[in-house]
This record gives C-alpha cells, structure tokens and sequence, in this order.
C-alpha cells in the first residue's frame, strides 16, 4: 500500500462525510429549489456549497493542491488537483430520488490515483486508489467495507448493460449507440450510478454519452480498481474531452467499443 494514497484517500472519505451531512439537510428538508444553467440542466443551492466546504477542507489540509469543481470552477495549480461533483444526478436528487450522489476524485499528474462516489440516500459509498483494489460500505452503520469486483463474462452477447442516465432519457446517436448495445444484451435500469454496478458486477458495461472530468474521474478508478476498463469511444483513458464514458469488465471493453461505434 502506498502510504501516500492511503492519507489521500482518508482525507477523501472525511471530504464525502462533509458533503454527505450537507446534501442529506437538503435531501430531508423537502422540495429542493433549482435553477437551470445555461445548457439547460439543474443546480440547486446543496451543489456549491457542498463543493465549496470541500474546497475549504483542501485549502486547510493540502493548501498546495489545485481544486476543480462543476460548479465553483478551478482554483489554483500545480501538479495535484482534487476533483468534485457536488451533486452528481441533480435531477434524480430534485425528484426526491435515491440515485444521486458527490463524486471526489485526486488526480496527480494527469492520472487520477483515488476516488469516492458517495450515495447518502441510497445508503452506500464506494471508494478505491491505485494499487488498493475497489471497495463500497454502507453508510451510517457499523458495516466493514467489501471488496468488489467486476463480472468475469468474456462474451458481449448475452450480457447485461445500464447507462447514465437511464435509457428512456437518451436521444440522437447516444439512443442509437444505447440501442444496439441493448441488441446484443440485456438492459437493467440504473437504481446507483451505472458505471458503480459495472465496478460491483451487476452489469457487464455501460456508457454515458456526455459529461466533465467531474462526472468521471472518481468513478474510472474506482471502476479500474474493480478489474474493469474506462476510455471515451476511441479507447483512450481521458477525463477531459467530454464523453462518451464507456465503462466495463475490462474483457468486454472492445466489443464495447466495436459495438457503440458501430454506425452502420
């Protein structure tokens, strides 16, 4: 175990703590207030400050890392850089659904090395850093943490997919892509993030067509730690250019690839 990691990771987890005691006062405190952005999609008040209190944390705890969140932007620079969501699934979290959470992610040197994907209202948070495989525990017990795996299936025919957001919400070449995906296997809809049920085993592979280094980073590691693969379609590992996101078992991902890509 890197010791390293093992002190980035901890203070990752204390960061999820702090957005989850923010996040579930609103949760819990009835209809959420929301405003849309300029491309349309939600954000309530629980997403800033959730990413502003993290903010603080990494200024007081490692004032020499960078800082980039969906909603407050960058902040400061150098060769570390925490990663944040506030609320990842804002629409799910505005309908009073349990499928939304805050991703956390530490990127060093352009690879991301630890992340968290916490999930108050479903009860359940998932964490991994390089080199120290994937785990999720549920929250507010005294439950351990289990290690998780992705499936061992080494043929796309017959298996099983999910996306994000769910496939009834996709159109244009993402529905198409979606579709012939769900031609050769078997559909489940998202109830957790569908690249956290690729990292558990529940499905096989997943996609979600758009999305910032925000919506990705924490969950690539965690889903590679996992024995899975992420990449955008054209097989490279990035964060930054915005999507497609294509996870899997790591056995599948280029069959994955062949079969998102497939336009004709």
């Amino acid at each position: 175990m890197d010791p390293i990691l093992e002190d980035d990771l901890a203070l990752a987890l204390r960061m999820a703590d702090e957005a989850d005691a923010i996040s579930m006062r609103w949760f819990a405190g009835g209809p959420i207030p929301h405003e849309d952005k300029a491309d349309g999609s939600p954000v309530t008040e629980a997403d800033p400050e959730i990413e502003r209190r993290l903010l603080a944390i990494v200024g007081e705890v490692r004032p020499d890392d960078a800082f980039l969140g969906e909603e407050v932007g960058a902040h400061g620079a150098g060769h570390r850089r925490w990663i944040v969501d506030g609320i990842d699934g804002t629409i799910v979290f505005i309908q009073g659904g349990t499928g939304w959470g805050t991703q956390i992610a530490l990127e060093v040197d352009g690879r991301v090395v630890v992340g968290v994907s916490t999930s108050p209202a479903f009860g359940w948070r998932w964490f991994a850093h390089r080199g120290g495989g994937a785990w999720r525990r549920p929250i507010g017990t005294d439950g351990s943490a289990e290690r998780i795996h992705v499936s061992d299936r080494t043929t796309l025919e017959g298996g099983a997919c999910s996306f994000i957001p769910p496939l009834q919400f996709l159109g244009g070449d993402a529905l198409a892509a979606a579709e012939r995906l769900t031609a050769v296997t078997s559909y489940i809809e998202p109830a957790q993030h569908a690249a956290l049920m690729v990292a558990e085993g529940i499905v096989d592979c997943s996609l979600q067509p758009t999305g910032g280094p925000w919506d990705f980073a924490a969950l690539a590691v965690i889903v590679e730690e996992a024995g899975g693969r992420y990449s955008d379609d054209r097989d490279e590992a990035t964060i930054e250019d915005g999507g497609p996101a294509i996870y899997s078992n790591s056995a599948l991902h280029a069959a994955t690839l062949a079969v998102i890509n497939d336009a004709s």
